[in-house]
């Protein structure tokens, strides 16, 4: 399989005391690790071990055949954007391209914060809170369980786990804890703005359509397996 095996970007115990040692050693190694072990036995003899892992996500989405395959890789993908999320002594108010980007879409950062959180309090069970840029502004997604943003055509500026497991060391069930914590002490607007200037230096090749953003199709290689997964029995 071409996938790299995932990595953090920091060590284990640099998010402290916002977010334990044991509780990022536990996350990645029992989790992310997990996720990803799974995802090579179950791609193993598929025909689809030379995709990349975000054409893996999007041929396999559909297919129920491929359903756990699609749910290991997924969780491979949106754990490698929560770390990246985070960042030592990160938090606090947004600044630089983000910030901007907030104001105008929810008009100051407080009102920000306030949508944020009213969302992550009406998710019921797992998944994963997302900011996002689509057709020109930044919105919030919740989505439920391994479900991604990276099916819907959306780029990412920022993910966090909502899976018991993200934060039951450090917090046990209080959810809205954590989630004051990752904007108070953790989150890294640095990444938001390095991918907001991507996009303004490199515009990807989704275009919006309505509502809705289109995809990029997938590579020969891709398209020909999301055909073998969707005839699969």
């Amino acid at each position: 399989m071409l996938i790299e095996s995932p990595a953090l970007p920091y060590d284990f115990s640099e998010l402290e005391p916002a977010m334990s040692r044991d509780s990022v050693v536990f996350h990645f190694l029992r989790h992310q690790r997990v996720c990803f072990d799974r995802m090579r036995a179950l791609a193993r003899d598929t025909g689809l071990g030379e995709l990349s892992l975000e054409e893996l996500i999007r041929v396999t989405e559909k297919s129920a055949a491929h359903r756990a395959l699609y749910c290991c890789a997924a969780e491979v993908w949106n754990h490698n954007l929560f770390w990246r999320s985070m960042r030592p002594r990160g938090g606090g108010a947004a600044h630089g391209l983000i910030a901007t980007a907030i104001a105008e879409r929810f008009g100051s950062f407080e009102r920000f914060t306030h949508t944020l959180k009213a969302a992550v309090s009406a998710h019921f069970g797992s998944g994963w809170l997302w900011l996002v840029w689509r057709t020109g502004a930044v919105e919030i997604l919740v989505t439920q369980n391994a479900v991604t943003p990276l099916t819907r055509g959306d780029t990412v500026l920022l993910a966090l786990d909502l899976w018991e497991h993200a934060y039951y060391l450090d917090h046990q069930n209080r959810r809205a804890a954590y989630v004051t914590t990752y904007l108070e002490e953790l989150v890294s607007w640095d990444f938001a703005n390095g991918v907001l200037e991507e996009l303004r230096r490199c515009p990807p090749r989704a275009r919006a359509v309505g509502d809705k953003a289109v995809p990029r199709p997938l590579r020969p290689r891709a398209a020909a397996a999301a055909r073998r997964a969707r005839t699969s029995p």
